[in-house]
């Protein structure tokens, strides 16, 4: 029934791609959602800050990372299946998508898989192509596949964008020249509207209404991510079996120079 996208393992149909506990199943999944065969070692050299270590280079080409992020994306809920993460590989040795895994500190002494919180993702072309979203020449890079273990929510999710937002600007991930990060989510309207066509769409799916305020829409805008517009985007189905397409959000965050 549902995809999942940016988080808690358990809950109803596939849950999680949600940072936050406050987060819906559903919404989680439009929290938006990369990859490039380097070693890990790779996340250790950044000119950027620190907070840039606590990203790390997945590389799929390694049986026990292939697994481990197998069972998140299963945690997660979408993208789940072992061809997915396939497609995933190929587009990181092409060059398309940069994947991280997300280590925090007082995990960063655990050998592979336990240092492994969570994953996120830089996206430089979508299917279909969308110029708005991300760009071929890396100016413009899409988050993608933020996924953190249920264990280890509460702020991990804000540093992980925060460090993704660093390293932007880094090749062969990112490009010197990237102007902007962009996102999908869930549009707001689902959180903040109780009318039937926004809020009312979570009775349908057999769901409990979201909190208000804790739409991933508003996580991100806290974080400097501006909407410039909304639109149908999320092929979804109610229980009665009504096909909907939920509205989407378009966010964007200019970079500094």
């Amino acid at each position: 029934m549902f995809g999942g996208a940016v988080f808690p393992a358990g809950g109803p149909a596939r849950c999680p791609h949600q940072c936050f506990r406050h987060l819906s199943p559903r919404e989680s999944r439009y929290l938006v959602t990369a990859t490039l065969r380097l070693p890990t070692l790779c996340s250790l050299i950044s000119p950027h800050n620190k907070m840039s270590s606590l990203l790390q280079i997945i590389d799929l080409h390694d049986p026990v990372e292939f697994d481990e992020l197998l069972h998140q994306r299963d945690l997660c809920g979408w993208d789940k299946m072992a061809s997915d993460i396939e497609a995933w590989r190929t587009a990181m040795d092409a060059g398309t998508r940069a994947m991280f895994w997300i280590v925090p500190l007082s995990l960063a002494h655990l050998p592979l898989p336990d240092r492994c919180a969570g994953h996120i993702a830089l996206v430089s072309e979508m299917s279909p192509p969308n110029e708005e979203l991300a760009r071929p020449d890396k100016s413009i890079l899409y988050i993608s596949s933020l996924f953190i273990r249920p264990e280890h929510r509460g702020g991990l999710g804000r540093k992980a964008v925060q460090a993704l937002e660093s390293w932007a600007k880094v090749p062969p991930y990112g490009s010197p020249h990237c102007e902007a990060i962009t996102l999908t989510a869930l549009d707001r309207r689902y959180t903040e509207d109780d009318s039937e066509e926004w809020g009312g769409v979570w009775a349908r799916f057999g769901q409990q209404a979201p909190r208000k305020g804790s739409s991933t829409e508003d996580w991100y805008t806290r974080m400097g991510y501006v909407k410039w517009k909304s639109q149908p985007m999320f092929n979804e189905q109610f229980l009665d079996g009504t096909k909907i397409k939920l509205v989407a959000a378009f966010l964007r965050k200019t970079l500094r120079e």
